[in-house]
Protein backbone atom coordinates (compact mmCIF):
# COMPACT_ATOMS: atom_id res chain seq x y z
CA UNK A 1 0.00 0.00 0.00
CA UNK A 2 3.13 2.90 0.84
CA UNK A 3 4.50 2.21 -2.64
CA UNK A 4 0.62 2.28 -4.31
CA UNK A 5 0.52 5.95 -2.51
CA UNK A 6 3.81 7.25 -4.47
CA UNK A 7 1.44 7.47 -8.05
CA UNK A 8 -0.55 10.15 -8.97
CA UNK A 9 -4.55 9.40 -8.92
CA UNK A 10 -6.36 10.53 -11.56
CA UNK A 11 -9.80 9.86 -12.40
CA UNK A 12 -10.24 6.70 -10.97
CA UNK A 13 -7.08 5.70 -12.80
CA UNK A 14 -3.05 5.13 -10.51
CA UNK A 15 -0.67 7.25 -13.14
CA UNK A 16 2.70 6.30 -13.71
CA UNK A 17 4.15 9.84 -14.59
CA UNK A 18 7.07 9.91 -17.37
CA UNK A 19 9.03 13.70 -17.43
CA UNK A 20 11.07 13.85 -20.20
CA UNK A 21 12.21 16.82 -22.30
CA UNK A 22 12.39 15.67 -25.36
CA UNK A 23 11.55 12.43 -27.59
CA UNK A 24 14.88 11.44 -28.30
CA UNK A 25 15.70 10.72 -24.25
CA UNK A 26 13.00 8.01 -24.19
CA UNK A 27 15.34 6.17 -26.79
CA UNK A 28 18.50 4.09 -26.09
CA UNK A 29 21.36 6.57 -27.31
CA UNK A 30 23.91 2.87 -28.12
CA UNK A 31 21.09 1.56 -30.04
CA UNK A 32 22.23 2.02 -34.20
CA UNK A 33 18.90 0.61 -34.98
CA UNK A 34 16.55 3.32 -37.33
CA UNK A 35 14.50 5.91 -34.90
CA UNK A 36 11.42 3.64 -35.23
CA UNK A 37 12.87 0.54 -34.32
CA UNK A 38 15.72 1.62 -31.71
CA UNK A 39 15.21 0.31 -27.87
CA UNK A 40 13.66 2.33 -25.29
CA UNK A 41 15.67 3.77 -22.54
CA UNK A 42 17.22 1.08 -20.12
CA UNK A 43 16.26 3.25 -17.28
CA UNK A 44 13.16 3.87 -18.66
CA UNK A 45 11.98 0.49 -18.95
CA UNK A 46 13.39 -0.13 -14.85
CA UNK A 47 11.34 2.54 -13.83
CA UNK A 48 8.54 1.59 -15.38
CA UNK A 49 8.44 -2.56 -14.85
CA UNK A 50 9.36 -1.51 -11.62
CA UNK A 51 5.96 0.97 -11.64
CA UNK A 52 4.35 -2.06 -12.80
CA UNK A 53 5.40 -4.33 -10.02
CA UNK A 54 4.43 -1.65 -7.58
CA UNK A 55 1.12 -1.72 -9.05
CA UNK A 56 0.48 -4.88 -9.87
CA UNK A 57 -2.39 -5.46 -7.74
CA UNK A 58 -3.97 -2.02 -8.71
CA UNK A 59 -6.24 -1.27 -11.43
CA UNK A 60 -6.75 0.22 -14.20
CA UNK A 61 -3.02 2.10 -14.50
CA UNK A 62 -2.10 4.51 -16.92
CA UNK A 63 1.45 5.66 -18.27
CA UNK A 64 1.40 9.65 -18.74
CA UNK A 65 4.45 11.08 -20.59
CA UNK A 66 5.05 14.68 -20.14
CA UNK A 67 6.65 16.46 -22.90
CA UNK A 68 8.35 19.77 -22.42
CA UNK A 69 8.79 19.71 -26.45
CA UNK A 70 5.63 18.52 -28.60
CA UNK A 71 6.25 15.71 -30.90
CA UNK A 72 4.40 13.91 -33.92
CA UNK A 73 0.99 12.42 -32.79
CA UNK A 74 1.32 8.90 -31.64
CA UNK A 75 5.43 9.01 -31.65
CA UNK A 76 5.73 7.53 -28.02
CA UNK A 77 2.88 5.13 -28.57
CA UNK A 78 4.38 3.67 -31.60
CA UNK A 79 7.88 3.68 -29.77
CA UNK A 80 6.15 2.07 -26.49
CA UNK A 81 3.96 -0.48 -28.05
CA UNK A 82 7.11 -1.46 -30.33
CA UNK A 83 9.58 -1.93 -27.62
CA UNK A 84 7.36 -4.42 -25.10
CA UNK A 85 5.62 -6.21 -27.83
CA UNK A 86 9.39 -7.40 -28.73
CA UNK A 87 10.00 -7.86 -24.69
CA UNK A 88 7.07 -10.06 -25.12
CA UNK A 89 8.11 -12.18 -27.95
CA UNK A 90 11.64 -12.35 -26.91
CA UNK A 91 10.56 -14.42 -23.66
CA UNK A 92 8.16 -16.50 -25.71
CA UNK A 93 11.18 -17.62 -27.89
CA UNK A 94 13.28 -17.37 -24.56
CA UNK A 95 10.83 -19.83 -22.89
CA UNK A 96 10.05 -22.25 -25.87
CA UNK A 97 13.66 -22.75 -26.09
CA UNK A 98 14.58 -23.75 -22.76
CA UNK A 99 11.46 -25.79 -22.53
CA UNK A 100 13.26 -28.07 -25.86
CA UNK A 101 16.53 -27.91 -23.71
CA UNK A 102 14.73 -28.96 -20.76
CA UNK A 103 12.86 -32.10 -22.74
CA UNK A 104 16.26 -32.74 -23.98
CA UNK A 105 17.67 -33.03 -20.88
CA UNK A 106 14.90 -34.95 -19.87
CA UNK A 107 15.15 -37.77 -22.29
CA UNK A 108 19.65 -37.91 -21.55
CA UNK A 109 18.37 -37.94 -17.85
CA UNK A 110 16.18 -41.08 -17.83
CA UNK A 111 18.58 -43.10 -19.64
CA UNK A 112 21.58 -41.72 -17.34
CA UNK A 113 19.15 -42.81 -14.55
CA UNK A 114 18.32 -46.58 -16.34
CA UNK A 115 22.26 -46.79 -16.61
CA UNK A 116 23.54 -46.07 -13.37
CA UNK A 117 20.30 -48.37 -11.82
CA UNK A 118 21.56 -50.90 -13.65
CA UNK A 119 25.09 -50.22 -12.91
CA UNK A 120 24.21 -49.98 -9.19
CA UNK A 121 23.05 -53.44 -9.26
CA UNK A 122 25.51 -54.99 -10.20
CA UNK A 123 28.29 -53.66 -8.52
CA UNK A 124 25.92 -54.79 -5.35
CA UNK A 125 25.85 -57.71 -6.90
CA UNK A 126 30.00 -58.35 -7.33
CA UNK A 127 31.06 -55.93 -4.84
CA UNK A 128 30.87 -57.70 -1.52
CA UNK A 129 31.14 -55.96 1.81
CA UNK A 130 30.25 -52.15 2.77
CA UNK A 131 32.08 -50.95 -0.01
CA UNK A 132 30.13 -52.84 -2.72
CA UNK A 133 26.93 -51.23 -0.39
CA UNK A 134 28.48 -47.75 -0.47
CA UNK A 135 28.87 -47.83 -4.46
CA UNK A 136 25.73 -49.48 -4.60
CA UNK A 137 23.90 -46.36 -2.80
CA UNK A 138 25.88 -44.00 -4.12
CA UNK A 139 25.17 -44.73 -8.00
CA UNK A 140 22.02 -44.69 -7.21
CA UNK A 141 22.27 -41.12 -5.42
CA UNK A 142 23.51 -40.16 -8.42
CA UNK A 143 21.23 -41.72 -10.62
CA UNK A 144 18.28 -39.14 -9.16
CA UNK A 145 20.69 -36.19 -9.31
CA UNK A 146 21.22 -36.26 -12.83
CA UNK A 147 17.46 -35.68 -13.08
CA UNK A 148 17.39 -32.08 -10.89
CA UNK A 149 18.42 -29.98 -13.47
CA UNK A 150 15.89 -31.19 -16.44
CA UNK A 151 13.13 -30.81 -13.93
CA UNK A 152 14.33 -27.66 -12.54
CA UNK A 153 14.33 -26.42 -16.35
CA UNK A 154 10.64 -27.63 -16.89
CA UNK A 155 8.79 -27.29 -13.49
CA UNK A 156 10.41 -24.48 -11.55
CA UNK A 157 12.22 -21.80 -14.34
CA UNK A 158 8.98 -21.17 -15.51
CA UNK A 159 7.76 -19.34 -12.95
CA UNK A 160 9.95 -16.39 -12.69
CA UNK A 161 9.30 -16.28 -16.57
CA UNK A 162 5.60 -16.10 -16.00
CA UNK A 163 5.67 -13.23 -13.60
CA UNK A 164 7.78 -11.03 -15.85
CA UNK A 165 5.74 -12.05 -18.20
CA UNK A 166 2.69 -11.06 -16.60
CA UNK A 167 4.27 -7.46 -15.71
CA UNK A 168 5.49 -6.83 -19.24
CA UNK A 169 1.84 -7.45 -20.37
CA UNK A 170 1.00 -5.19 -17.67
CA UNK A 171 3.04 -2.22 -18.75
CA UNK A 172 2.54 -2.79 -22.79
CA UNK A 173 -1.47 -3.01 -22.44
CA UNK A 174 -1.89 0.04 -20.24
CA UNK A 175 -3.60 3.29 -21.72
CA UNK A 176 -0.71 6.07 -22.96
CA UNK A 177 -1.25 9.76 -22.58
CA UNK A 178 1.23 11.84 -24.00
CA UNK A 179 0.87 15.54 -22.76
CA UNK A 180 2.71 19.02 -22.37
CA UNK A 181 3.95 20.76 -19.45
CA UNK A 182 4.24 19.42 -15.77
CA UNK A 183 3.04 17.14 -13.75
CA UNK A 184 0.10 18.06 -11.55
CA UNK A 185 0.83 20.04 -8.09
CA UNK A 186 0.06 17.82 -5.92
CA UNK A 187 0.96 14.50 -7.50
CA UNK A 188 2.32 12.29 -4.55
CA UNK A 189 4.96 10.90 -6.70
CA UNK A 190 6.67 13.25 -9.04
CA UNK A 191 7.48 11.95 -12.37
CA UNK A 192 10.26 9.94 -13.37
CA UNK A 193 13.73 11.01 -14.13
CA UNK A 194 14.12 11.99 -17.21
CA UNK A 195 15.82 8.92 -18.91
CA UNK A 196 19.62 9.31 -19.01
CA UNK A 197 19.56 10.30 -15.34
CA UNK A 198 18.73 13.96 -17.09
CA UNK A 199 15.95 15.50 -15.20
CA UNK A 200 13.11 16.95 -17.36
Amino acid sequence: MEQQSRYRVEAGATCIDVRISRLEQIFDNRDPAPFRERDLDPELVEYLLGAGEDLASVDPIRIVFWLEMPCRPREIEQAFHAHFEYALERLRRTRGARRRTGQVALVIGILLVIGLISLSQLVGASVPGSLGVGLKEGLVISSWVVLWRPVEILIYDWIPVRHERKIITRIFEAPIEVRSGNVPDGSTHPAAPAPGGKSG
